[in-house]
């Protein structure tokens, strides 16, 4: 049975139920079928949304006072979750910055429109949109760097949120720094129409509960059981979690994801959050594990099971080096008949998630502006991130690159143009989204600063790099041509009226 046709901003509440009805009644299989029209018509852009944003600082560059007014036009529905997805752009406003004084007003707005939704950072990109081109144009009027005013306001640890509590262990200075040793590398941009625009995204990347189930197998493999799905390779990053833990060969793990009928309880997997609530219960059940071959190990040592340590990838007698069993020899002794024998080895771990740990992405780009026909060529952009400690430096770095690809085209050329309530360019034709051709290689500069509320110091990666890219495109459009753009997609047609109207003034 093949179901065709589109279901509307709530298909995720009424395809599954129907699916099921059908699959009872007929006793076949049941998948949906949509094109890629229905999947653009009814899967949910981000809101659109109209920002005001005033900001005041001394002759010296700090920032006194700021304003903003949010309107965010969520469709015909509530936001991801039941709830609205201003709060998040409230919490991620001003908060790279020490601002003294500041008032954030902000506003559902519900519209005739298919329903919006998550895109990564949830209304965290447009409010940093508006904020940091605001950041930009106040350091074009004190005559001051654009990176040199962020880094004079630049909050720090012990700094208060927008809610009053202090910062935690953060490096936001930190990664500001390392963006601004980077860029003096690469020295100053040359060349006509050519500009360099630089930008801040802060996400609070989160975490939810989570379990997972390890077993030690006879011949000292591990296999490790979770719930989650390996959206983005975390499956490799949890093998080296488990091999860390036991002091064994990476290839010596086995990940196993599963679903929810079989497989431990995970939180979903998305939001910059797999690895970081996977991570604590993984290394408790890796714990649960060594505690009991310490139990095992303990009398064949001739010790208490409290005179014993699981250390190197063995057991040993506390404060020597020469009394220990390794994890193979322990591991031979599973299911082996005869009194040598012991019962199977399985650890269980369980977290509710660590609280949500701050990010700070900051970007920066050389372009170059075709005055002619407007298209942007984006000639280079490196993208520096606090991410805590890198569990995979390669995945890291993927996840940055992927973030600013996207963020590249929500500047440049994805529009969702609606009319009466329906999507007008719901083909990949007339949506356009970057290919290999239209970016560059992304520099990702990794700076780790261990956060104090996660296990290792790790902090989520997906969604922060995403969160600045707009406002460092807008950034050096200006750079590049002197025309501030206040709307997205910037595209060639919307660049070209712009300097058609600076020249028009002239």
């Amino acid at each position: 049975v093949e179901i065709g046709g589109a279901f509307g901003g709530k298909s995720h509440q009424v395809v599954p139920p129907l699916c099921a009805l059908l699959s009872k009644k007929t006793g076949r299989p049941v998948k949906i079928v949509t094109t890629r029209e229905e999947v653009f018509k009814t899967n949910r852009p981000a809101p659109a949304s109209v920002i005001t944003v005033k900001m005041g600082a001394d002759k010296d560059g700090l920032i006194t006072a700021a304003s903003i007014d949010l309107i965010y036009d969520y469709g015909a529905l509530v936001g991801h979750g039941g709830m609205p997805e201003v709060p998040y752009a409230v919490f991620n406003l001003f908060i790279p910055y020490r601002i003294p004084n500041a008032c954030i007003e902000c506003h559902s707005v519900y519209t005739h429109k298919a329903p919006s939704g998550p895109y990564r950072a949830p209304a965290a990109t447009q409010a940093a949109f508006a904020v940091e081109s605001q950041v930009d144009l106040l350091a074009r009027a004190l005559g001051m760097d654009p990176l040199e005013l962020r880094l004079k306001n630049v909050a720090t640890e012990g700094d208060p949120m927008p809610d009053g509590t202090p910062f935690p262990r953060i490096g936001f200075k930190e990664t500001l720094e390392r963006m601004q040793q980077y860029l003096k590398e690469r020295g100053p941009l040359e060349g006509e129409n050519r500009g360099r625009g630089v930008a801040c995204g802060y996400w609070a990347t989160g975490a939810g509960p989570a379990a997972a189930h390890v077993n030690l197998n006879a011949d000292g493999t591990v296999i490790l059981t979770v719930g989650s799905v390996d959206v983005s390779g975390t499956r490799t990053s949890l093998s080296q979690v488990v091999a860390e833990e036991f002091g064994i060969p990476f290839e010596n793990v086995t990940v196993v994801t599963g679903d929810s009928e079989t497989a431990p309880f995970s939180i979903f997997s998305a939001g910059s959050m797999i690895t970081s609530s996977l991570v604590p219960p993984v290394s408790r059940a890796c714990r649960d594990v060594k505690e009991q071959l310490c139990q095992i190990a303990a009398p064949k040592l001739g010790v208490e099971p409290s005179d014993v340590e699981f250390v190197d990838g063995g057991v040993r007698v506390k404060g020597t080096r020469d009394k220990s069993i390794s994890l193979e020899d322990l591991a031979k002794l599973i299911g082996a008949f005869g009194p040598h024998g012991v019962d199977p080895i399985i650890g269980r771990g369980s977290s509710k998630g660590p609280p949500r740990s701050p990010v700070l992405a900051v970007g920066a780009a050389d372009i170059e502006v075709d005055r002619e026909t407007g298209k942007v060529k984006v000639l280079s952009y490196a993208a520096a991130q606090d991410i805590g400690l890198a569990i995979n430096p390669t995945m890291v770095e993927g996840q940055i690159q992927g973030a600013v690809v996207q963020g590249i085209g929500w500047a440049l050329t994805e529009n969702h143009i609606s009319h009466k309530g329906v999507m007008q360019n719901a083909t990949l034709l007339d949506y356009r989204i970057p290919t290999a051709a239209d970016v560059p290689f992304i520099e990702a500069i990794l700076v780790e600063v261990g956060s104090e509320t996660s296990l290792f110091g790790i902090r989520g990666v997906g969604e922060p790099p995403l969160v600045p890219t707009p406002a460092v495109m807008a950034n050096a459009v200006h750079s590049a041509t002197g025309v501030r753009l206040k709307e997205l997609p910037m595209d060639p047609e919307s660049i070209v009226r712009a300097l058609h109207n600076k020249d028009s003034k002239q």
